[in-house]
């Protein structure tokens, strides 16, 4: 189990990285590449899970073309999101580091 700061840090770290390539989405798989060296697939998985109950982070699951079975899990910033990274609003369980 991560310790509450760290978890504070990468919540907005992860929000920082959504907001860098909105308005597009990132597939849950492009996402543990990006992190695989630093976290635990378990640990992203429980980070996306708060910023999508809190409505930072919009989910959403989608079959790409040509294929029958496979689904593929894609998140994106959401407007509360950007307003928690600007500052207009305020969430004590994400921690913000100004660039």
């Amino acid at each position: 189990m991560l310790p509450a700061q760290v978890k504070k840090e990468f919540r907005g770290e992860l929000l920082c990285f959504l907001y860098d390539i909105h308005p597009l989405s990132i597939s849950l798989t492009s996402i543990y590449q990006t992190y695989f060296q630093y976290w635990k697939t378990e640990d992203i998985d429980k980070i996306l899970e708060y910023l999508v109950e809190k409505g930072y982070v919009e989910e959403e699951t989608v079959q790409p073309p040509n294929t029958m079975f496979e689904t593929v899990r894609r998140f994106k910033i959401t407007p509360a999101g950007i307003d928690l990274l600007d500052g207009t609003i305020e969430d004590p369980g994400v921690l913000i580091v100004r660039r």
